[in-house]
């Protein structure tokens, strides 16, 4: 059978779903037929309706399917009800509907009740839809397949209520090791990859064993936990790929897809399971795989040999999610247990390494308060970490992050649906003031950090540079900040050129609106050389600027 996927992916990041991949390669390895309508303004032309409607009509699958964040999911609602309307105009049988994907999830039941689905997905559906769509094409009742919420009769009926449908238990979690290849070409994945200067991403692991409050994480492994009465130990929701099968995967890509400069790999974990990630990193080092790659890990869990092993093997950029530079935010708010210290630590050990480290931070959380904001960027300050992405908080429904937002009355109905990524602007209600002060930290936080070095390394003339840039955004009102966010890039590139000139160590805008980045790791890259060899051979102070941080705030 055919199956068409729609991935509504509009003004967010662009790039590849590991989620679609994976199913398209399944059902490809039982001889059923895939196709993608990637709907994404990074990748021009985007399709429009009537372009939807005539491959349903020249293609004619069998069943269609979409997957959406939160974010995207009013576009694939919206996208979904048209083809509804122009079937029921034209008298043509509309093949059914799925949809999938974190946001229904999340919440498959408010999903349902929008009435456009014949079934909705929750959780990992490789096996539930590999069955539907078995069933489907044969005829055969789809209304208890594992995984989904259906209708009577696997369809949607003309009339009903929004208590007909059935939600029938999860089923076990896929057997991710034993999984074919991704279907990259199931996207337009040479010019994904021109586009994102030579990143690929793959994935050697699924799961999480930490329950952060702003992550789906913790609420799949509730369900799954319920729905198979099982204990989490026996869920075998943490699962790794083989080593010498992940390096296959790499050689594959190299194959098949040029101008590949760095692979990122997109595990929630990698180094969480110290044996595996030294496992790949020798495979990749025996086969000779000499792209440089992107981890993920835990401020608490970079093992020593696990950190020698990535520098080894090439290992580029070590990714930390801290979120907050506050220790109350991070153990009270977010259920990130990990102290300043831990922090600190992590990032020295990492660069000792030859690991660039890299921090994911989100400002305008729930219960945060201006001095908190303010711990954050201190934190950054100290540490001197080697980049730094900036965010502003998104609750998503069914998380406890949500359930937190919604009970201490921050979500701003005006907001929620309009934002599309993590860098539009907070969804969350602080009153003006406040508000203000989040989307200049969140919109220009290099500076702010560049700004507040001085208060940690005595050697950081950068800081008298950005000091009065600082306290020029401060002292802006909202219509004169409204005024003044379009010239953010061009005024970072004016101060970080006079920086550079000047010898000082400074974080600039790079690689996208909200991320800082170190100088030394860019002018080495512009240079074309490492930049630890850069640092190594730097005078004897910028050694200090660039290594000593950890010590000093241990």
């Amino acid at each position: 059978m055919r199956v068409l996927f729609v991935y509504p992916n509009l003004y967010t990041q662009m790039g590849f779903n590991h989620g679609l991949a994976a199913l398209s390669a399944v059902l490809k390895e039982a001889g059923h037929e895939t196709e993608l309508l990637n709907l994404n303004e990074n990748l021009p032309p985007v399709p429009t309706e009537e372009e939807a409607w005539e491959l349903l009509q020249t293609w004619s699958p069998g069943l269609i399917g979409f997957s959406c964040l939160t974010q995207q999911y009013g576009s694939a609602l919206e996208l979904a009800q048209k083809l509804r309307e122009r079937a029921a105009r034209e008298g043509v049988t509309l093949p059914p509907l799925v949809v999938g994907g974190i946001h229904p999830t999340m919440v498959p039941e408010e999903v349902m009740r929008d009435g456009v689905w014949d079934h909705v997905g929750v959780g990992e559906c490789e096996d539930s839809l590999l069955e539907l769509v078995r069933r489907t094409e044969a005829g055969e009742l789809a209304d208890d397949v594992p995984n989904f919420l259906s209708w009577p009769g696997g369809q949607r009926p003309e009339e009903f209520s929004d208590s007909d449908w059935t939600r029938n238990p999860v089923g076990p979690f896929p057997n991710f090791p034993a999984q074919p290849l991704p279907d990259y070409a199931l996207f337009d994945t040479q010019r994904i990859t021109d586009l994102k200067d030579g990143w690929f991403s793959v994935m050697t692991s699924r799961g999480c064993p930490y329950r952060c409050t702003y992550c789906l994480n913790h609420r799949i492994v509730d369900t799954y936990k319920a729905d198979l009465k099982a204990k989490v130990a026996d869920l075998g929701f943490f699962r790794f790929r083989d080593p010498v099968d992940v390096v296959k995967e790499l050689k594959h890509v190299l194959a098949h897809y040029d101008r590949v400069k760095t692979f990122l790999f997109d595990d929630d974990l990698f180094t969480q399971n110290a044996a595996h990630a030294i496992a790949v990193c020798a495979e990749m080092v025996r086969e000779g795989i000499d792209v440089p790659f992107v981890v993920n890990s835990h401020v608490k869990r970079l093992d020593p040999r696990v950190a020698e092993a990535l520098g080894k093997a090439g290992c580029s950029i070590l990714k930390l999610g801290i979120e907050s530079g506050s220790a109350r935010v991070r153990k009270q708010v977010l259920k990130r247990h990990m102290t300043d210290s831990d922090i600190m630590e992590t990032v020295a050990s990492a660069e000792e390494h030859k690991l660039h480290t890299s921090g994911f931070l989100m400002v305008g959380l729930p219960t945060e308060t201006n001095e908190e904001r303010w711990e954050t960027v201190d934190l950054l300050a100290e540490t001197r970490i080697g980049r730094f992405r900036g965010s502003f908080f998104f609750p998503f429904p069914g998380t406890e992050g949500w359930d937190m937002t919604v009970a201490g009355g921050y979500i701003n109905p005006d907001e929620i649906d309009s934002k599309r990524t993590f860098t539009d602007g907070s969804v969350l209600d602080f009153g003006p003031e406040e508000n203000l002060f989040i989307d200049k930290l969140g919109r220009a936080l290099p500076w702010f950090v560049n700004a507040r070095m001085q208060r940690f390394h005595s050697d950081s003339p950068a800081s008298k540079r950005y000091a009065p840039l600082m306290e020029r955004v401060m002292a802006m009102d909202a219509k004169e900040w409204e005024a003044f966010m379009p010239q953010i890039q061009a005024v970072d590139a004016e101060y970080s050129a006079a920086a550079r000139t000047a010898g000082e160590l400074h974080y600039a805008i790079k690689y996208g609106a909200t991320m800082g980045v170190r100088s030394d790791w860019f002018i080495a890259e512009e240079a074309g050389t490492e930049w630890y060899t850069a640092a190594a051979e730097a005078s004897e102070a910028d050694v200090e600027l660039l290594g000593a941080s950890a010590g000093a705030g241990a």
